[in-house]
C-alpha cells in the first residue's frame, strides 16, 4: 500500500496537485468539491430526502461554511471567497435541488462570515 501511494504521489496527477496545493485557496476548494461529492452522492445511494437535507445540508453544510471562514481568515484571502460555497450550492439548487433551498444560501453566507469573525466576538478594545 505504501509503494502504491508513493507512485501515485510521483505520477504527473500526483506532482499536479502538489502544485495546485501551493496555492493558499487550495483547501477551500476541495472541501467545497467533497462537499458537492456529498450532495450528489447520497441522490446516488438513495438517502432519503429528510436525512440528505439534515444531515448535509444543515449539520455538514454549516459546519463547512463556518470552517471555511475560519479557513479565510487564517490564510488572509480575500473575503470574496466567503461567497464559493453558497455560489457553487446554489449552483447545485438551480440544477437539481428545490428551490426552497435557496435560503440555505445566506445561511450559509452568515455562517462562514461568523467563521471569519471567529476569534473576535468577546475581545474587549483596549
Amino acid at each position: 500500500m505504501k509503494s502504491f501511494l508513493e507512485k501515485i504521489k510521483r505520477s504527473k496527477l500526483g506532482q499536479w496537485v502538489n502544485r495546485l496545493n501551493q496555492h493558499p485557496f487550495m483547501p477551500l476548494i476541495w472541501w467545497t468539491l467533497l462537499a458537492v461529492i456529498l450532495w450528489f452522492g447520497c441522490g446516488l445511494v438513495h438517502l432519503p430526502k429528510v436525512w440528505r437535507i439534515g444531515l448535509i445540508f444543515f449539520i455538514y453544510n454549516g459546519w463547512l461554511s463556518y470552517h471555511l471562514g475560519h479557513l479565510i481568515a487564517e490564510r488572509n484571502l480575500s473575503k470574496w471567497w466567503l461567497l464559493l460555497l453558497p455560489a457553487v450550492f446554489a449552483g447545485a439548487v438551480a440544477l437539481h435541488f428545490a428551490k426552497y433551498n435557496f435560503i440555505l444560501c445566506a445561511a450559509y453566507l452568515i455562517l462562514a462570515v461568523l467563521g471569519l469573525w471567529q476569534d473576535h466576538f468577546y475581545k474587549e478594545a483596549r
